[in-house]
């Protein structure tokens, strides 16, 4: 009986080391030079494997499979990876199986994220919930930023990303908390200074944010291209047909340490790209949270040089929700003022449905539902709606 007893023992022991050797799985990690191993213990070390590659020639799934929640390591996983050879084809999709990550104690009050990618392309991140930690009391321990794409020079950008079907949920009532953050006007670490990428490889071209869910945050999804005209992203795409991502419970406060950013509350602000796509979106607000600013649904502020090329930018078919707990905090559901286009540009805001504006306390401040005052070749607004308006302030399309 000693001898069974012992052999079940050790095929215990074999079946429990086995499971814990395959927290993380990849298919075709031959395809990376040099190649990575085929199971890791956690996504810190498959990542920290990942940052070794330096080139790929096919498709790459890194896969954190289901049962495994993680913690993040302090000031969050850092994607920074040099690889050559990536394209449509040749990418690395890091997949979380609806796997919950707990922040880590953060280290800063500005830069601290579950996932930072830098200087790092054609990579998908998906399927992974993304939850503050309780334990996370002050502005130095919180995350700031959900998924954030940075320069690692200024010349190398984090392109060809897409961010999809996650969960993001931060803490508003922290002023530098954003669910999905791209800025190629300041490094990776002094977020307050403007040193713009001055190519466009430094920028976050073809970046696609679909089907997120972001809720508990003040500001939802920020996008920021390099700052010269030439140099503005392209390709940005923010929801899409059966792809919106939903922003919810954001909004509390405009003091925010980001530069080239805006000076209001936004649930979307895309500013220096041009021919980008932002539909399909629901956008609500905290629901009186918001204590000071201006509470912006969809934002594209003017563009740090004015472009000059042809392009078109649609803000189609979405869903916003906007209420401030400010007597005089004044709401815009869409704003794109001038310096946002070119002569030769169109603008497309069609379709958006607005539902439920206003003030949760008696206030003077006004809501403002569309406002556009760039020059396009050619403008459309049309086919938008409003129902369930406040009766407590006043509104003006």
């Amino acid at each position: 009986m000693r001898k069974i007893y012992s052999l079940l023992f050790v095929l215990v022991m074999f079946g429990t080391a086995n499971m814990y050797a395959q927290v993380v799985s990849v298919t075709n990690p031959t395809n990376t030079t040099p190649a990575l191993a085929a199971t890791y213990t956690s996504l810190a070390n498959a990542i920290t494997a990942l940052n070794t590659v330096t080139a790929i020639s096919g498709p790459v799934t890194i896969t954190l499979n289901a049962g495994n929640p993680q913690t993040a390591p302090a000031g969050g996983y850092s994607i920074t990876a040099a690889i050559t050879g990536g394209s449509t084809t040749n990418t690395v999709t890091i997949t979380g199986s609806g796997n919950t990550i707990t922040a880590g104690v953060g280290t800063s009050t500005t830069i601290d994220a579950f996932f930072k990618i830098i200087g790092t392309d054609f990579i998908t991140l998906q399927n992974f919930v993304m939850n503050e930690s309780a334990g996370n009391t002050t502005a130095t321990q919180q995350i700031e930023w959900g998924v954030a794409l940075l320069y690692a020079t200024t010349t190398n950008g984090s392109q060809n990303i897409t961010i999809q079907n996650n969960t993001i949920t931060l803490n508003r009532t922290n002023a530098n908390s954003i669910g999905i953050y791209a800025n190629a006007t300041h490094t990776a670490t002094s977020v307050g200074t403007s040193v713009s990428a001055t190519t466009t490889a430094g920028g976050n071209n073809n970046l696609k944010i679909y089907s997120n869910t972001i809720s508990n945050v003040n500001q939802g999804i920020i996008v920021v291209g390099p700052t010269a005209a030439a140099d503005a992203n392209t390709g940005v795409e923010i929801g899409g047909t059966g792809l919106g991502n939903t922003i919810t419970n954001f909004g509390t406060t405009t003091t925010s340490s980001y530069i080239n950013v805006s000076g209001t509350v936004n649930g979307i602000l895309v500013r220096n790209s041009n021919g980008f796509i932002i539909s399909n979106n629901t956008v609500t607000s905290s629901v009186g949270g918001v204590t000071l600013g201006t509470l912006n649904g969809i934002q594209v502020p003017a563009a740090s040089a004015a472009p000059t090329n042809t392009f078109t930018n649609n803000i189609n078919s979405n869903t916003i929700s906007l209420q401030s707990g400010l007597a005089t905090g004044t709401i815009v559901g869409i704003i794109y003022p001038s310096g946002s286009a070119s002569v030769t540009s169109i603008l497309n805001v069609n379709s958006n449905n607005f539902a439920t504006f206003g003030h949760t306390i008696a206030a003077s401040g006004t809501i403002t539902f569309i406002t556009v005052t760039s020059t396009n070749l050619t403008t459309s607004i049309s086919s938008n709606t409003f129902t369930n308006m406040s009766v407590n302030t006043t509104g003006s399309v």
